[in-house]
C-alpha cells in the first residue's frame, strides 16, 4: 500500500515537475496569499526552514527568494526529493507514520507542511517529530482538507460525499477544525487558524466564484491553514 502511494505521487509529481510559479499577490489565490502573508511576516532572511511533503518544491522557492536558509526537505517521495534537492542542504526520504526526522532536536526556525497530514492513517509521529526538530520560539504553519467545508455540506445535504473523501484515495483520515486543534493539543501545541476562503460551486472546490477571506466564516474554508508556536 505505502509503494503504490509513494507511485502515484511520483507520477503527480512528474507531471506537475514543469510548472512555473509567481508569488506576486495577483497570481495567488487566498490560500497562498495568506501562506505568503504569514512567512513574509516571520523575516525570513537567515531563517533555517523545513518543508516536509514539498511537492514540486514550490514553497522551497518562495523561502529561498525571500532569503531563507539553509533549507530541508522531506518527503516519501523520490520524485519530490529529486526537485527539492537543487535547493536544499539536506533531504532525507521517510515514512512520515514511523520515521525519525533525521535532524537534531531544535533545528529549525520554521517546518512548513501543506495537505499532508491527511495521507497518513497515524499522525502522531509526524506532528511529534515537527515539534521536536523546531526550536523553542519557531513556528510549524501546515495545511489540510477541510472536510465540513462549505461545498462539502452542500454535496452531502444533495446525497454526496465531500471532495476531501471522494478526489483521492490517498486522503486516509479527515479533518475538522476541531481535530485538527485536538491532534496538535497533544503533542502540547496550540493551532491557530488563518482564515483563507471557501468555493461557492459543490461542482468545483478550485472555482474563481468564492468568498474571501473571514474569521467568523473559516470553519466553511476549502482547507484549514493554521500555524504553531513552540
Amino acid at each position: 500500500m505505502k509503494r503504490a502511494v509513494e507511485s502515484r505521487f511520483d507520477q503527480r509529481l512528474a507531471a506537475q515537475a514543469k510548472a512555473a510559479y509567481r508569488f506576486d499577490a495577483a497570481s495567488l489565490g487566498h490560500k497562498d496569499r495568506a501562506i505568503a502573508a504569514f512567512l513574509r511576516a516571520l523575516s525570513l532572511p537567515g531563517k533555517r526552514c523545513l518543508d516536509v511533503g514539498p511537492g514540486t518544491g514550490r514553497w522551497l522557492r518562495f523561502l529561498q527568494a525571500e532569503g531563507a536558509g539553509p533549507l530541508c526537505a522531506a518527503d516519501i517521495s523520490a520524485e519530490a526529493l529529486a526537485l527539492a534537492a537543487p535547493l536544499c542542504e539536506k533531504v532525507q526520504k521517510l515514512d512520515l507514520e514511523r520515521d525519525v526526522l533525521d535532524f537534531p532536536d531544535a533545528s529549525f526556525d520554521l517546518a512548513v507542511s501543506f495537505e499532508v497530514l491527511e495521507h497518513l492513517a497515524d499522525p502522531d509521529n509526524y506532528v511529534r517529530e515537527l515539534r521536536r526538530v523546531v526550536r523553542p520560539g519557531g513556528s510549524i504553519l501546515m495545511s489540510v482538507p477541510n472536510v465540513v467545508s462549505f461545498i462539502s455540506r452542500v454535496r452531502v445535504a444533495l446525497g454526496g460525499l465531500p471532495p476531501a473523501i471522494s478526489q483521492d484515495p490517498t486522503h486516509l483520515r479527515h479533518y475538522r477544525r476541531k481535530d485538527v486543534a485536538a491532534l496538535l493539543a497533544r503533542h502540547g501545541l496550540a493551532a491557530r487558524f488563518i482564515p483563507t476562503s471557501f468555493s461557492l460551486n459543490p461542482l468545483d472546490p478550485k472555482c474563481r466564484v468564492r468568498v474571501p477571506p473571514c474569521a467568523l466564516l473559516a470553519g466553511l474554508d476549502d482547507s484549514l491553514l493554521f500555524h504553531a508556536a513552540v
